[in-house]
């Protein structure tokens, strides 16, 4: 007999609500004591404050909240931090594309989601752009002075070191990284080729129709997909002839998506605090981070071994061109592991892999969309599936939030914006918003297409990838990605989703489906 599982009821929820009260005001009396008081300004004649200055211009809408807790009264009562997308959602139909508000803590954030006040922030980031860190990492790296790749790094060591993968990553001819990018790709969908004839080549009864194969554990293998394309463009194609580094990669793929699992459970309870409690969430992250370092810094080694043994120059990778831009060993090793775990400007595995997921998606509920991408494959044209890949990361951008802290004051739209505020872009909703997009709900790639530009109002209403200096570093390999394994499978299947129930997004780090996504595959016909 199936157990009842118990609805959680008023109490429950009650319950649930003063656990997360009583863990913020613990959490901001134990710590505060610990932070000195900020000096006390004093102001020259000359010099008016920022308060003073701001007068002039229009105000900014403030949510109102508590003290000590801000809004986090409300955002519980919302669904908590896996719906904080759809929560500001709501917040900016409530107070229109500004406003401000305090999640909890001490300062507020401020929030925008029109195409222009966002194109503003990125040109108020300043020489040296900061954004965010998920507070869970960056108290890893203190406790074990551990050093990270691009996403961590800030100031001149940040600006160096972006320099030169903007050369190697975004600049120039880049038809050397296609070449791993179609390899990794092929044998992946080959497979689920082999496997959907096996399928279909199964007898049914007289007027059935042909079977359909679902996709297994689509996720994990587009975690394991993304890997691999990294690993060659890192390394060279040759390196996956190696059973010890296959071996190394099936495992690299399960801690890493673990990563993500017991960053997400961070998200609504203080890392400093279950830190100092050494409670089993803290432990189980620190356990986890502690393991996808070291195994990733290990791959690299053996693929290093492996591409010296091997000794073939001719087999383009990355790692020869950091060498040959005097980049040091240890650096490469920081660069590689923050591509396949990090976020924000070296977002790479966790883009490609949820992006295409999404992606999938998108397409397995659009028949008719699938037919005209197999013709125009056909063709050789490439303008409808160019479409398509900004139609899934406009609906579903896997960052829902870009967040920069301004350097200095700024005017942003006729409002005043004071030095050091965080300010996050709503790109969920921005993604959505009418006054951006014709029938934003609806997925239209022709809007991109050059003749159908009345579909598109504001382009910059959709920046999966941020603009500016510190924008994702791996868009062009994410793209090619996409673009190698979308063209594939409109052109070999037919797509449909099995989900009975309408899929949704939830926020877990990045923007997940609510449930796991069941896809099936049926041979090409027409």
């Amino acid at each position: 007999m199936t157990e009842k599982r118990e609805r959680p009821g008023p109490l429950r929820w009650l319950r649930h609500l003063l656990d997360q009260l009583l863990v913020r005001i613990l959490s901001l009396s134990l710590f505060r004591s610990s932070c000195d008081p900020p000096p006390l300004q004093r102001f020259p004649a000359t010099e008016l404050p920022s308060a003073v200055a701001a007068a002039k211009y229009v105000p900014i809408p403030r949510v109102k909240g508590l003290p000590v807790v801000g809004t986090l009264v409300d955002l519980i009562a919302a669904g908590g931090a896996t719906h904080l997308h759809k929560y500001i959602d709501a917040r900016h139909k409530q107070y229109g594309p500004i406003f401000r508000e305090r999640l909890g803590g001490t300062q507020d954030a401020v929030f925008v989601s029109s195409a222009n006040l966002m194109r503003g922030v990125f040109q108020h980031e300043g020489q040296y752009p900061q954004h965010p860190l998920p507070d869970a990492w960056t108290l890893y790296n203190q406790q074990h002075a551990c050093q990270r790749g691009l996403f961590f790094m800030e100031g001149a060591e940040w600006l160096h070191n972006r320099r030169i993968l903007n050369r190697l990553l975004l600049n120039g001819n880049l038809n050397w990284m296609d070449v791993h990018i179609e390899s990794c790709t092929r044998r992946m969908v080959d497979q689920w080729k082999r496997r959907t004839a096996e399928a279909a080549a199964i007898p049914l009864a007289e007027g059935g129709e042909i079977r359909s194969y679902e996709l297994p554990l689509l996720e994990q293998q587009l975690y394991r997909w993304s890997i691999e394309v990294l690993c060659c463009i890192m390394f060279g194609t040759s390196v996956l002839t190696c059973p010890k580094i296959q071996s190394s990669l099936d495992y690299f793929t399960q801690i890493v998506h673990k990563v993500f699992e017991h960053s997400s459970r961070l998200m609504t309870f203080p890392p400093r605090l279950a830190q100092i409690l050494r409670l089993p969430i803290w432990r189980d992250f620190e356990a986890n981070v502690d393991e996808v370092l070291r195994e990733g810094a290990a791959i690299i080694d053996h693929c290093i071994r492996v591409q010296e043994d091997q000794r073939r120059s001719h087999d383009e990778a990355l790692y020869h061109r950091l060498q040959a831009a005097d980049v040091p060993g240890d650096m490469i090793k920081r660069i590689f592991v923050d591509l396949v775990i990090a976020a924000g400007d070296t977002l790479h595995l966790i883009q490609t892999a949820f992006s295409s997921q999404w992606a999938l998606f998108a397409l397995s509920k659009e028949p008719m969309l699938q037919k005209r991408l197999a013709k125009e494959r056909a063709t050789n044209d490439s303008r409808l599936m160019h479409g398509l890949i900004k139609e899934s990361l406009r609906l579903y951008p896997v960052a829902p939030f870009i967040g920069r802290y301004l350097p200095q004051d700024a005017q942003l739209g006729g409002h005043f914006i004071e030095k050091d505020t965080m300010v996050l872009l709503s790109l969920y909703t921005a993604g959505r918003d009418p006054s951006h997009f014709e029938q934003p709900e609806r997925v239209l790639p022709e809007r991109w297409c050059i003749g159908e530009s009345e579909q598109v109002h504001k382009s910059h209403g959709s920046l999966p990838f941020a603009i500016g200096q510190r924008s994702c570093i791996g868009r062009r390999v994410a793209l090619k990605q996409l673009h190698s394994l979308l063209g594939r499978c409109a052109a070999q299947f037919e797509m449909s989703c099995l989900n009975e129930k309408p899929v949704d997004s939830v926020l877990r780090m990045v923007t997940v489906p609510d449930q796991t996504l069941r896809l099936a595959l049926r041979p090409r016909t027409e």
